[in-house]
């Protein structure tokens, strides 16, 4: 166990006999930290009944209509993911946090390609749903970025040489239009994946919400734009399983794009933020350097588009 993991595990007990109790979980035996990512953390919950996965979220707290919305659009999609658990009043959301049944397994890496063949199966089953009940709104996270490079470069000198690209992006996500809009996942990648004894899970499903089927292909494509092979084979798989959606140009990345520029901008600044905890500033210093690596030209998108015509 790490240190940060071993103080975590002590500051998150009593949260634990917060939590155990008010889902009729029984008593706490062990309360540990098991990842993290930028929005928030699993911890590994046992008590006398069980084990379970319970999710902490950092910044935004999930509101409980929202998730039963999320809950009944992952039925609807029939794909394999833990089962979210509701207390004995039938809530899902206890003091901003969520708990689901413990799934034993192993988060493939990035470059995983079987993985993200699974992933574009997945996806084409939830396109095929092609939910519309309910809010569509859009959220700019997804279609627009609103940063100021050359200025950002001035604080975080390493985003220097790429300003250009970083700058000609930008303007590829804002002249796009969101449009044929139906409910998808929005965070389909490999660390979203748990492959168990009984084959792989879908996990992570808080960010549901609208999004163009296209786009979020081009998005499951984001980190594999120069590998012909993985392009085609991950398109195939797409279509093979029903998948409606057809990149035509690289505005069919505009999703996937406004998502790493967003989050590059987003991991700078808090980088940058002296008010911000030391875990956090931390976190977000170590994945710049590999951030500005994986920010594509767009000369690498119109070819990935060619690749995508299988």
């Amino acid at each position: 166990m790490t240190d940060t993991e071993s103080a975590g595990r002590s500051a998150g007990l009593p949260t634990a006999a917060r939590l155990a109790p008010a889902f009729g979980l029984g008593e706490v035996t062990a309360f540990t930290r098991v990842a993290r990512g930028a929005m928030g953390a699993v911890w590994r919950l046992e008590t006398r009944t069980g084990v379970y996965a319970a999710k902490e979220a950092f910044w935004r707290q999930p509101e409980e209509d929202l998730v039963r919305r999320e809950v009944d659009f992952q039925a609807a999609c029939g794909v394999r993911s833990p089962e979210p658990l509701t207390t004995p009043s039938g809530s899902y959301v206890v003091d901003g946090w969520r708990l689901y049944e413990w799934v034993d397994g192993v988060v493939p890496p990035r470059d995983d390609l079987d993985a993200m063949v699974w992933l574009a199966e997945q996806m084409a089953a939830i396109h095929r749903v092609a939910w519309t009940d309910g809010p569509m709104e859009t959220n700019a996270w997804y279609h627009r970025v609103d940063v100021d490079w050359p200025a950002l470069a001035a604080r975080a000198p390493e985003l220097t040489e790429s300003v250009p690209r970083l700058v000609e992006l930008t303007g590829v996500v804002n002249s796009t239009s969101p449009d044929d809009l139906v409910l998808c996942h929005r965070d389909l990648t490999p660390a979203n994946v748990l492959i168990g004894a009984g084959g792989p899970y879908l996990v992570d499903w808080d960010n549901v919400g609208p999004l163009p089927p296209a786009q979020e292909l081009g998005f499951l494509l984001i980190n594999h734009l120069t590998d012909e092979y993985a392009v085609r084979r991950i398109v195939s798989a797409y279509r093979r399983a029903g998948g409606p959606g057809e990149l035509t140009g690289p505005d069919g990345f505009a999703t996937g794009l406004a998502i790493m520029l967003n989050y590059l901008h987003g991991q700078t600044s808090a980088a940058l933020d002296p008010e911000l905890a030391d875990e956090h500033r931390a976190f977000a210093a170590r994945q710049l350097g590999g951030l500005i690596r994986s920010v594509p030209g767009v000369g690498v998108l119109e070819r990935a588009v060619q690749f995508a015509r299988v």
